[in-house]
């Protein structure tokens, strides 16, 4: 069949649309990734044997009027005019949009392309909106841009059209029934690595200095400061700066406030904000560490998804600490790799799971369930099949289609 992945943002790099395209181009489907283009790179592309399809190069427009201009909304021109330019001629097209914003473009493009539309809900857009206004401070257009209520209104209004679905949690499919969408519409593909993604780089537990890593976005959200002040009390139970190195890797809206708050509290010495690193030096980083951090703000959003830092956590070996964040909480009590801190008292649970993770021979019986977990369930490889799977179900349901309108149109003749 032909794909079209439809990604809001630019591209590449996004490791699950990578996994998305791969997958599919190596089942033999025709796959072409339309994507944003802020950086302002060539309309078209190859990876292998994906095509990539860019929104229009516009060199001399400033990149914050090109992110205006081209803003992943369904009624945008500039969207509907390249899915309908790259779709053209196409028949029975697949449109696998990744996630919310521009389902209804195509949604109209596939009916007029004869096409159907697999949604990738990566995200939960009410879910992720009402988060972020509750821990972030916006402004009147942005709380207007990104509503809680015109999010959820959209998405009653075009969830039933789509063809399938795919979430990424139980806890995201679990919404949607309440929702009282078909279920055989509905697939979990969550965003797992593949198995040999550490290969030969997984972490030997030993002493008790404790070495720390993060690797996302530096936001409000992910809850790093709530990490950062735990360290502190960590370090007020009478241990030394010597014993604990912390890395947080990544960029975002609270890089220069989580700054200061390290320089604050003097902890400079043992927590580095790295920014955002090359894939190499970050699995150098996840090799040297012997704790993943998951501190995030428990809230609506993180109740609805999952972070694939998680597996990727487990899958090297790592303990995974985190605060009680409910599709997290619920892979590290049923596999046991991880500790769970209290969300009334973070900074303090924090510490005192952190002390409990001095002794190694501990580190490494919840990094080693951890990883058979990720070896034996929460992988690409199963998750592949899952996804393929869907396609294929598709593909036969418009081959009988077809075969069927062939055998009534031979009928009536």
């Amino acid at each position: 069949m032909k794909v079209f992945l439809v990604y809001k943002e630019d591209y590449p790099w996004d490791v699950r649309v990578e996994k998305l395209a791969l997958a599919l181009s190596e089942a033999g489907h025709a796959v072409t990734v339309i994507a944003n283009n802020h950086n302002k790179l060539a309309e078209s592309d190859t990876q292998g044997n994906i095509n990539i399809k860019r929104l229009p190069q516009i060199k001399w427009l400033p990149t914050r009027i090109l992110k205006l201009i081209f803003m992943p909304v369904w009624f945008n021109f500039f969207w509907l005019n390249t899915l309908l330019k790259q779709s053209k001629g196409s028949s029975q097209a697949v449109f696998l949009i990744r996630d919310l914003p521009l389902l209804k473009a195509g949604l109209l493009c596939a009916k007029l392309r004869s096409g159907n539309v697999i949604l990738d809900m990566a995200e939960v857009y009410p879910e992720m909106y009402a988060s972020s206004q509750q821990f972030s401070n916006k402004s009147i257009f942005q709380r207007i841009l990104k509503s809680p209520y015109l999010a959820q209104r959209y998405e009653n209004a075009t969830l039933p059209d789509a063809d399938h679905i795919l979430v990424m949690i139980e806890e995201s499919r679990d919404r949607l029934l309440k929702k009282k969408l078909d279920e055989n519409k509905i697939s979990i593909v969550s965003n797992t690595p593949p198995i040999n993604k550490y290969l030969g780089k997984t972490h030997i537990h030993k002493g008790s200095k404790l070495h720390i890593v993060y690797v996302g976005f530096l936001t409000r959200l992910r809850g790093l400061d709530l990490l950062i002040q735990g360290v502190n009390e960590f370090l007020n139970l009478g241990y030394d700066k010597s014993e604990i190195q912390v890395d947080l890797i990544g960029k975002g809206a609270e890089r220069d406030s989580l700054i200061k708050l390290i320089h604050d509290l003097n902890l400079d010495e043992c927590i580095t904000v790295h920014g955002w690193l090359a894939q190499d030096r970050v699995d150098e980083l996840l090799a040297n560490a012997n704790v993943g951090a998951l501190t995030y703000r428990v809230c609506g959003h993180w109740n609805h998804t999952i972070p694939n830092k998680i597996f990727d956590y487990m899958l090297a070996g790592l303990p995974v600490l985190t605060t009680p964040v409910i599709p997290i909480c619920r892979i590290i009590e049923s596999t046991n790799c991880g500790l769970i801190c209290d969300d009334n008292k973070p900074d303090f649970t924090i510490a005192k799971n952190l002390e409990k993770l001095r002794d190694p021979a501990f580190r490494k019986k919840l990094g080693t369930n951890g990883q058979n977990a990720v070896l034996e369930r929460y992988n690409w490889e199963k998750d592949k099949n899952v996804l393929l799977s869907v396609f294929e179900a598709l593909e036969a349901d418009i081959s009988a289609s077809g075969t069927s309108q062939t055998s009534e149109s031979s009928a009536s003749q």
